[in-house]
């Protein structure tokens, strides 16, 4: 074998280099010639030239090799292999299967029927069976293959074929950095993770983050500086099944709940690709332990713990279980420093300037692309298109398999010059001089943070400030939040109307617009979809939302000292890990209210006098949309705050226990709702395929006219009939996931929505998207109280006020005021509905001046805070010109 070795060398060295460095060394430890390592991007499916202009990388950048065409697999014989050489060759495979396979050259010859006869010189070859080695280094300590979660051998080379007992993980040297008890804080906080359900986070071409946690697959290794780990994505199987996508070499959770690969990884993946060009622009990525990992030296102390800054070094195919797996090698960037998962106590690293030698790379006579020596006993081909892939002889290889120490110990010298793109814990959100005074809504700051005190990735739960859950921690930090004016959140193209507001919602069939209405500065639109169903968006103005204590003033005082408690509160469901929090703010009140958030509640006797305030003004709207009687005083109001960015994604109020009426106030930055057609009734299929004739086909819906010519056929033929023609009517066409949206309404400060129908919710769904940098939604609905616990009842009544008794009761009446309650209630010339009641008529009652409530008031010119006040007569339900 040691006659083999300067002609592999001498063969390697003719083939193109990829590097500036071309020389090879003797590594006489082992007695295997090495070549030094070159970039190979064979896989990289992207233009990694231009990824390294954009991030300014000065050398020479490796081009894309083409791969030769596979050919057939031929046996040793035909390969121009000797005889001689032929033996060790096939041993391989009894090496890979055999535990007590030799461990030097002598004890491998011993087993052997014939002989093994000195080597003769031969032509150069370029595969090879590579010599073992003639003693296990004394850092090749091992794992099992299944390790219990809280105990572990001191990581090193892989080899489960020797077997130890497992011993409890030694306490780490130091403390992560940054570390998180939930996914969702860790994706929130950290700039370089963003992946909620997957391992890698990879974003334009590039890898940034790495999650290793207890899906590394067999074959996983990790020491104070080294990590190899698999690619994996975690699959929503309930999404993909749904859409009927592929899975494209994706793992997923068997029914034991351990992560297993479903299908082969591939070259071509934008993932796999990533990394790849992470090492050709040399664009370094963080690495997070996951409690779950088995392969860490020491204890985990938390549930997700930042290691450190680390570089791709490797990428390559594998074969397990079936399945083509890539795999990742990383090493970790300052070597001068010790790991804080370094066993506690242990020596502290040695900055050399020697680097140890690097594995034997060879290129195969099949596929002629190159491949390091990966392995203890032998090289493989390791690309997975090629015929000669993880194999020997025609023979798959078969796990379990060693490391090759040289390649474990292998280190690679990270330039002074290229820095890491952010710190590993992120600076606290702070504003400068030249920020907006909307700094504090802005998306940095609804953000997480990493806590100072005790390291923890905390998200923003509360509106006004964060706050560490770290028991006994008790750190808060706040960014002041001034009281803003309308104006200051407004986009470019946001601008208040003085005269009636511009028309720009749009629709498509089956939406029919009723002739809009004018009343004193609002501009109405309702629209009606099918069903009776009505939408009714009131437009305001600019003249409209500065009456007192009209919108610009209940948008000042919601701002209060956040007077509303708001919060973010775990979702009910959702494809995250562990708890998941809203992305929007809330807290209800009156009536119980259990939507997909479980919100608290409080009483209307609770809540604070703008919240009362919208209560009002939502009802007029309501009583001046409905007109077929049908309307029922709202009992609860859900007050929901966006910071920038902030939205709620598609939905329905569609709960058994809520009215048909539901009404919404828009206050501060711009947004878009948006109304569609539900997937089930759409498309006509449920989640599971099943197709039901006996639902309605609604208008624009998809394959509308074949699908009412296919109902009309039930009860007309046999099952199998009705089947088979359904089956062609959906054979070979593009099936939409979801419908268009049929209707969008672009909502400025101070509009109102009301939504009417009994079969709205039921077929339809909407969603809201903030695009102004802070927005509240005051949603009022009527919940029914038999399907309320007794005891909230009390939640839902609100008590009037005792009124004046001086106050001067109007005079006017219906008959005298000419007024047909069956119409929609016209708006006087003091812009308030006139709403005819036991309370009163016409115009509001005279203003009790004893009765004051503090508000704040923005001059529109000077932008200056002015107080005045107002009075909780206003809160009677006919005394509300200011908020008309």
């Amino acid at each position: 074998m040691t006659e083999l070795a300067p002609k592999v060398a001498d063969k390697a060295a003719q083939g193109p280099v990829t590097t500036s460095n071309t020389a090879t060394s003797d590594n006489t430890a082992t007695g295997i010639v090495r070549r030094s390592s070159r970039v190979h991007t064979g896989h990289s499916s992207l233009n990694v030239e231009a990824i390294a202009q954009s991030v300014g990388l000065t050398e020479p950048v490796v081009q894309k090799r083409k791969r030769a065409p596979v050919s057939k697999k031929l046996p040793l014989k035909d390969r121009g292999i000797s005889k001689n050489a032929r033996a060790p060759l096939k041993s391989a495979i009894t090496v890979a299967e055999d535990d007590t396979a030799p461990n030097t050259p002598e004890q491998s010859n011993a087993g052997t029927k014939r002989k093994a006869k000195p080597a003769k010189p031969m032509a150069p070859m370029k595969r090879q069976k590579m010599t073992p080695f003639t003693e296990v280094p004394d850092n090749v300590l091992v794992r099992k293959t299944q390790v219990d979660k809280t105990t572990v051998v001191d990581s090193g080379l892989l080899n489960p074929t020797l077997t130890v007992p497992a011993v409890p993980r030694p306490e780490p040297h130091g403390a992560p950095p940054a570390w998180a008890e939930s996914r969702q804080a860790l994706c929130e906080t950290l700039p370089y993770y963003r992946a909620y359900n997957s391992g890698a986070h990879t974003s334009g071409g590039l890898a940034h983050g790495f999650l290793v946690n207890s899906d590394s697959a067999d074959g996983s290794l990790m020491n104070e500086e080294v990590v190899i780990t698999r690619a994996y994505v975690l699959l929503l199987v309930f999404l993909y099944a749904l859409a009927k996508l592929p899975s494209g070499g994706h793992c997923s959770r068997n029914e034991s709940g351990v992560m297993e690969q479903i299908s082969d990884h591939s070259s071509d993946n934008a993932r796999v690709a990533s990394f790849i060009n992470n090492m050709t622009v040399k664009y370094p990525l963080a690495l997070i332990v996951g409690k779950q990992n088995v392969d860490c030296p020491t204890v985990i102390p938390y549930q997700y713990c930042v290691m450190d800054w680390f570089q791709v070094t490797d990428v390559w195919a594998e074969k397990n279980k079936d399945k083509v797996c890539f795999k990742f090698r990383f090493e970790k960037i300052d070597r001068t420093k010790k790991s804080w998962w370094a066993t506690k106590g242990s020596p502290e690293p040695v900055d050399s300037l020697v680097l140890p030698p690097r594995a034997f790379i060879g290129d195969c006579n099949i596929c002629g692309l190159s491949s390091k020596q990966i392995f203890a006993h032998y090289w493989l081909c390791l690309n997975e298109t090629c015929s000669e892939f993880w194999c020997i002889d025609g023979e798959e290889m078969k796990r379990p398999l060693t490391y090759n120490p040289v390649f474990v110990e292998e280190r690679t010298n990270w330039p002074d010059n290229i820095r890491p793109p952010y710190d590993l814990a992120p600076r606290l959100p702070k504003p400068n001089a030249a920020d907006e005074a909307s700094y504090a809504y802005n998306r940095a700051c609804w953000k997480g943070i990493v806590c100072p005190k005790c390291r923890r990735c905390t998200s923003r739960r509360h509106w006004d400030a964060w706050r560490c859950e770290t028991q006994g921690c008790g750190f808060i930090y706040n960014v002041p939040q001034p009281v803003l004016a309308p104006s200051a959140l407004m986009g470019g193209h946001d601008v208040e109307t003085t005269g009636h507001a511009i028309p720009r919602d749009q629709m498509l069939y089956p939406v029919d617009m009723l002739p809009p209405t004018f009343d004193n500065g609002w501009r109405i639109h309702t629209y009606e979809l099918c069903l009776g169903n009505t939408i009714t968006h009131f437009h305001a103005n600019e003249s409209v939302n500065k009456l007192p204590g009209g919108a610009n003033d209940l948008f000042k005082a919601l701002q209060k000292d956040n007077c509303m408690g708001l919060q973010r509160f775990p979702m009910k469901m959702h494809t995250g890990t562990g708890e998941f929090l809203a992305q929007h703010f809330a807290l209800n009140y009156g009536m119980p209210y259990k939507y997909v958030v479980a919100v608290d509640s409080k009483g209307f006797n609770e809540a604070p006098p703008p919240i009362i305030n919208a209560l009002k003004r939502l009802e007029l709207s309501a009583k001046a949309s409905v007109y077929d009687g049908s309307f029922t005083s709202f009992n609860e109001l859900l007050a929901v705050g966006y910071f920038e960015e902030g939205k709620m994604g598609f939905h329905d109020d569609g709960e058994k226990e809520l009215g048909p009426t539901i009404a919404t106030f828009s206050l501060g930055g711009s947004a878009v709702m948006s109304m569609r057609m539900k997937s089930r009734y759409f498309t006509g299929l449920t989640k599971g395929g099943n197709y039901d004739p006996q639902e309605p086909v609604l208008p624009g819906c998809f394959l509308e006219r074949e699908r009412q010519d296919l109902n009309a056929s039930w009860g007309t033929v046999t099952q199998a009939q009705f089947d088979e023609m359904r089956e062609a009517l959906y054979k070979n066409r593009k099936m939409p996931r979801n419908g268009p949206v049929l209707l969008t309404m672009y909502l400025g400060h101070g509009d109102n929505v009301v939504m009417h129908g009994n079969e709205m919710q039921k077929y339809y769904e909407h969603q809201i998207v903030s695009s102004g940098k802070m927005r509240f939604g005051l949603t009022c609905r009527y919940v029914k109280p038999e399907f309320v616990d007794p005891a909230d009842h009390w939640k839902g009544i609100y008590e009037e006020p005792a009124t004046n008794d001086n106050a001067q009761p109007s005079t006017v009446d219906d008959t005298a005021a000419g007024v047909d309650s069956t119409k929609t209630p016209a708006l006087d010339d003091q812009h308030a509905p006139v709403v005819h009641d036991t309370l009163s008529v016409g115009k509001a009652a005279p203003l009790d001046v004893k009765n004051v409530v503090e508000f704040e008031k923005v001059d529109s010119d000077t932008q200056t805070l002015e107080a005045f006040t107002t009075t909780k007569a206003l809160q009677n339900e006919g005394a509300f010109p200011v908020f008309f």
